[in-house]
């Protein structure tokens, strides 16, 4: 099989916004200065300073802490594993992927810079010593691809350091952690990497990157420096049965992470809905974060946690609300509250198997205040909010969790509005919809009609 040129121990990515930041030092809290004028910091006042609590295990902020996913103690391997991150990645903390390396491999070091000739000829000379092959995961024409049956012969074929007869090989494996264009400066910077190091690469795979639902890869087959370095050690390590558990726990906690950065990038927009810049991104994001969800069979219960006031509670709807929703319906009927409870009743019954709901309420002190449903013909309607507890984001909230699950189990995703109804035209546009016929001849007063509209992710 014939190498892919881009395998990703170079984090390739073009863009993707922290929405918070970890720190690299050893303090659990941070001071936001921007918080406080200059004379309060002259003064050294502290009361008006607002910090930012930290995990002392993760060194993660504490609302996305990640320990539950880690191993007790860090996993120590034959393997050491040297990082050279440029400073651009190093300043990406809170979604870099190296922080976890180190949380989980006993033998990880990361040096952060543009160069680093003069300290790795120590390194390289301190690896020698110790009878440890030096590596750099780089691919090229002269790199040694891991999967060929003569990998290890050729690893060992002329590099400074022969492993003892009988033993198995140690290596010493250097990632570059940046951009391809900052990765072959950092080498180009840093002749020491190909001049005393054997460069290897492992051949392609058709398996998207679980990163990429976060920060978008130049392309399908490019993964993250964590996943890159993972393959790398099973395959210089293929019978150590540590290599197998810290594969586990570096996979586990990089999906946790992104989980983690989904549900807060999705509460930021929410929040703050003007940052939107670029709608077609945005879904084309949103898509790759479902796929990823779809491609393990499940719905994490992470992305359906909304903000809501304290006050406010969603959950699905129950036969017994089907009096509350066919009171405010505007199209109620003799019939209505009968179609009505059928439709609560079968969505329970799909709940069970998929894991989401489409029949949505929105309850405070125990009473329901706003509704969603999905009607016989696949459609999204009903979509009601009581006069006194509009303007706190209610409508969208129900909107957008009956849109994740219909797009959870694949199905279209559309409803009809009918013409001069601004209130919801504006909601669904806000979100993303759009009318199936822009040019469509607007109806009045008794000749108003129901338009479809069609949410088309992009």
């Amino acid at each position: 099989m014939r190498p892919f040129p881009w395998l990703m121990a170079l984090g390739l990515f073009r863009f993707g916004a922290a929405f918070s930041t970890a720190t690299g030092s050893s303090n659990i809290a941070t001071r936001n200065h921007n918080l406080v004028s200059p004379d309060q910091r002259a003064e050294g006042s502290l009361e008006s300073t607002e910090w930012r609590q930290y995990c002392p295990g993760c060194r993660r902020p504490l609302p996305q802490c990640l320990c539950d996913h880690l191993p007790a103690s860090r996993i120590r391997l034959d393997t050491d594993v040297l990082v050279l991150q440029h400073p651009v990645e190093f300043r990406r903390k809170t979604i870099s992927t190296v922080p976890l390396l180190k949380l989980v491999l006993e033998q990880c070091r990361v040096m952060v810079g543009r160069s680093f000739d003069v300290e790795l000829e120590g390194i390289l000379d301190e690896a020698c010593s110790e009878g440890r092959v030096p590596l750099v995961l780089f691919p090229g024409p002269n790199a040694v691809t891991l999967e060929d049956a003569d990998a290890m012969e050729k690893i060992s074929h002329d590099v400074e350091v022969q492993s003892s007869s009988g033993q198995q090989s140690k290596y010493l494996l250097i990632i570059v952690d940046g951009t391809w264009t900052q990765a072959k400066r950092m080498l180009r910077n840093s002749p020491a990497l190909l001049e005393r190091c054997q460069a290897v690469q492992f051949t392609g795979t058709n398996e998207r990157s679980m990163y990429d639902s976060i920060r978008k890869q130049p392309d399908t087959h490019c993964l993250s420096t964590l996943e890159s370095c993972e393959r790398t050690l099973r395959l210089l390590e293929p019978n150590n049965p540590q290599v197998e558990e810290a594969s586990r726990h570096l996979l586990v906690s990089l999906r946790a992470m992104i989980l983690t950065q989904m549900r807060y990038e999705r509460r930021h927009l929410e929040e703050n809905p003007e940052l939107v810049r670029n709608v077609s991104k945005l879904r084309a994001k949103a898509e790759r974060q479902q796929q990823l969800l779809n491609s393990t069979g499940e719905v994490d219960a992470t992305l359906n946690e909304r903000v809501l006031p304290k006050e406010y509670t969603l959950r699905p709807l129950t036969e017994s609300d089907a009096t509350y929703v066919d009171s405010r319906w505007p199209y109620q009927s003799k019939k209505s509250l009968v179609m009505i409870q059928k439709q609560i009743v079968a969505d329970t019954s799909n709940a069970t198997k998929f894991g989401r709901s489409t029949c949505l309420g929105v309850e405070s002190d125990g009473q329901l205040v706003a509704c969603i449903i999905r009607h016989r013909n696949g459609s999204i309607g009903i979509l009601h909010v009581d006069e006194e507890h509009r303007r706190f984001g209610l409508g969208g909230l129900l909107l957008q969790e009956a849109m994740d699950a219909l797009m959870s189990r694949g199905e279209d995703t559309f409803a009809f509005i009918v013409d001069g109804n601004k209130a919801s035209e504006a909601l669904f546009s806000k979100l993303g919809w759009e009318k199936a016929n822009p040019l469509g001849k607007k109806g009045t007063g008794k000749r108003r009609a129901k338009r479809l509209w069609l949410y088309r992710m992009k």
